[in-house]
């Protein structure tokens, strides 16, 4: 597949991979359990997807394929695991509004991290569209409140920088096996989690909820990340996946009718031009699409 070609599907596969993440909302709403149970069960139904794929993929080797995860794959395993933890931890112990603004800082770290670990430098249409996008996502949260623990205002800092080393990896090791690595993360998310629960006392629906939500939110999601972000940018992945901000009130207001107000519908907008302006700057410039391997 040609360099441009490749880098198309890397958007799309990036981009539905926020769809997917954006879905969360929508699932807490009808979940009625306790963070840490929604988190074991993700991981427990994301880790049983994933091992299906595996299945698939590797014609039933399934020790084999996880067998030989390699440096790389151990060290995106446990990066994305700490993430989907940290995530969780960061909201228990500061405000929303502080964990979504710092992490709408991760494509700047990205391009930090990437410029350190392979040399690749974030163009300015990105770095600008990020400045954009962050600006719609401080609009977003106009009134909400903020100034939440230090502590946790640091864990949402380490989840952001989890994020982009997850993108900066995909990109430097191109040969990890996607599936099992992920796959593996949720299983150390679940275990993790485990501790803090009472996985089993949960209510048929919420189970049913919790499957859904497992598979299509956490696995599905995960898996388009994995996939696409090899194929584009480190901090152009991160900043594709800020669609999930205006996506996420929307899959709630459809569901449940709660009609999201002014400074959200502003904000989203915001961030919708961010990424759709970059998108259409890079459309411009056909020689530029063929990403050279960093």
């Amino acid at each position: 597949m040609g360099g441009d070609n490749q880098r198309y599907l890397g958007w799309i596969l990036v981009g539905l991979s926020a769809v997917a993440w954006s879905t969360a909302g929508f699932f807490t709403r009808l979940i009625t359990e306790d963070v840490w149970t929604m988190l074991f069960w993700r991981g427990v139904f994301g880790g049983l997807a994933f091992l299906v794929m595996v299945a698939v993929t590797h014609r039933g080797k399934v020790l084999q394929a996880y067998a030989g995860l390699g440096g790389g794959g151990l060290l995106l395993a446990v990066t994305s695991g700490l993430g989907m933890i940290a995530f969780i931890s960061s909201l228990m112990l500061t405000t929303v509004a502080d964990v979504y603004v710092i992490y709408a800082t991760v494509p700047f770290i990205t391009a930090g991290v990437a410029w350190l670990i392979l040399g690749e430098r974030a163009s300015w249409s990105v770095l600008a569209a990020s400045a954009l996008a962050l600006i719609g996502v401080v609009v977003t949260l106009t009134g909400a409140a903020y100034g939440g623990s230090l502590i946790g205002q640091f864990i949402a800092f380490l989840m952001t920088l989890t994020m982009a080393l997850m993108a900066v990896i995909l990109r430097w090791k191109r040969d990890i096996p996607v599936m099992p690595a992920l796959g593996l993360s949720a299983w150390i998310a679940a275990f993790v989690a485990f501790w803090f629960c009472q996985p089993f006392n949960v209510s048929t629906f919420d189970l049913a909820m919790l499957a859904l939500f497992g598979v299509t939110q956490s696995a599905l999601g995960l898996l388009l990340f994995g996939l696409g972000s090899r194929m584009v940018p480190a901090a152009e992945a991160t900043l594709l996946t800020a669609i999930d901000i205006p996506l996420a009130p929307l899959w709630v207001w459809l569901a449940f009718g709660e009609m999201p107000g002014f400074p959200t519908l502003a904000g989203g907008v915001i961030v919708l031009a961010a990424v759709a302006g970059h998108m259409a700057y890079e459309l411009r410039k056909p020689a530029a699409l063929a990403v050279s391997s960093p």
